[in-house]
């Protein structure tokens, strides 16, 4: 097998197991009233079908990208596709509420695992200009991933079953399987000693920190204890010598940047994402289908910017391309707060194109910056950072809007709580942009 033919199916590897993490997150959304009914699930229920993949995959991401610099890729990426794959199978035969979320719960422990492995197999594969495009297409598979899902999810659940979704991941995991075993290297375990405690540290604080922000009960007490853990997570990576974490991948200060940037950005997305959907479902009336088509414009936009986006890094440069995208989404998010609600023509079409070349443009510079400078050693570390700034990025985000919309605007006032939630959005993408100004590159 010559290098570029495994380059290829390394990067599909890479896009499929990425395309899924995305895929589980969004296609869920458009079926969960069928969901609700075939299963006899009551709101809380049917909101943790939806929170225990969320859960499960900001918990172990940090975990998962230390577990592949140490295990080797092949091994981990392996071990997350059959856990995957059992989550999704479960997930798709069961009939009990417990059941389908312990199920979900799985499926986000694979996608943990997927998510920050995929990302690193690149880095080993690829170098240069080649690694760019790599990093382009796979920042792009994310948007692109949880469109398709809520298209999707909408065919699925109107026309066949919801189940269908599930059952879909299966032989997708095991195609992968059988690649990853023809194509990837094998990796010696490096013999270092694991570090359980941070390990624990980690995935517990984080944890409960998705589930403080997640609209838990006593939210502000579970949010405290989550800081006192991720605090104590901290300064325990600073004394141990083999740290799941180790803080030097911090004293970059573009990568501390990128990381907090990327959270953010991913949040003020994830807003848009979900109120979007609401205002489409709720105020223009309609259908599940429907909202999922209507996110093509974004989708397409997404999609072609990500086949540009290499070659306008490499005749400019990632920090430039970086606030262009940022001052798109600022100009969407404007759009829309000054706009009003007059309909999708007017209301979301424009909006939606600048978000999808925002996306298509920001998120390949911020994945660039994120890896930049890592030693070989630590590069699963500093995808999980990756990642893990994405995921909870994303739903820290999204829970800002949520509450501040809902703190000002009456709940029956779904239109209010959308200009609200725009307006928040609007705030986090200026701040983007201004720490976007603040990354310095050295030249070399």
């Amino acid at each position: 097998m010559t290098s570029k033919v495994k380059q290829r199916i390394v990067l599909i590897i890479a896009l499929l197991s990425y395309f899924l993490t995305a895929l589980s997150t969004s296609i869920v959304i458009t079926g969960l009233t069928k969901i609700s009914a075939d299963l006899h699930l009551d709101q809380l229920g049917l909101s943790w079908v939806q929170n225990a993949y969320g859960l499960a995959f900001g918990s172990f991401i940090l975990l998962s990208g230390r577990l592949s610099d140490l295990l080797g890729r092949r091994r981990v990426l392996n071990m997350a596709l059959v856990i995957f794959s059992i989550g999704s199978l479960i997930a798709g035969f069961t009939d009990q509420t417990v059941v389908m979320i312990a199920a979900r719960f799985l499926q986000g422990i694979g996608a943990a695992i997927l998510a920050p492995t995929s990302m690193a197999l690149l880095m080993d594969y690829f170098e240069g200009p080649a690694l760019v495009r790599a990093i382009a297409w796979y920042s792009s598979i994310s948007g692109l991933g949880a469109s398709v899902g809520l298209v999707l999810g909408g065919v699925l659940a109107s026309y066949l079953s919801w189940r269908i979704g599930f059952y879909l991941n299966v032989p997708v995991a095991l195609v992968m399987l059988c690649l990853s075993v023809v194509t990837l290297k094998k990796s010696r375990v490096r013999h270092e000693s694991f570090d359980w405690i941070g390990t624990v540290l980690s995935v517990i604080g984080s944890g409960i920190l998705v589930y403080a922000v997640n609209g838990a009960k006593n939210g502000v007490l579970f949010l405290i204890i989550a800081l006192i853990l991720l605090s104590t997570f901290v300064g325990y990576e600073k004394k141990n010598q083999a740290p799941i974490m180790p803080l030097s991948i911090f004293h970059s200060r573009q990568r501390v940047l990128a990381y907090s940037i990327r959270a953010l950005f991913v949040g003020a997305m994830m807003g848009f994402w979900f109120f979007i959907s609401e205002y489409l479902q709720e105020v223009l009336h309609a259908t599940p289908l429907l909202t999922g088509f209507a996110f093509l414009p974004m989708t397409l936009t997404l999609f072609i910017t990500a086949i540009l986006v290499p070659r306008l890094i490499m005749n400019w440069d990632n920090k430039h391309t970086l606030i262009l995208a940022n001052v798109l989404l600022v100009i969407g998010f404007l759009w829309i707060w000054i706009g009003g609600n007059h309909g999708y023509l007017t209301t979301v079409i424009m909006p939606m194109i600048l978000f999808g070349i925002g996306q298509g443009l920001g998120l390949t510079p911020l994945t660039n910056f994120g890896i930049a400078d890592v030693p070989t050693a630590q590069t699963g570390v500093a995808s999980g950072m990756v990642n893990t700034a994405h995921q909870l990025g994303s739903v820290l985000g999204l829970a800002i809007m949520v509450n501040i919309s809902s703190a000002l605007v009456n709940a029956q006032n779904i239109a209010g709580q959308f200009r609200i939630a725009m307006f928040v959005g609007l705030i986090l993408t200026i701040v983007c942009t201004g720490l976007s100004l603040m990354i310095h590159v050295e030249k070399k």
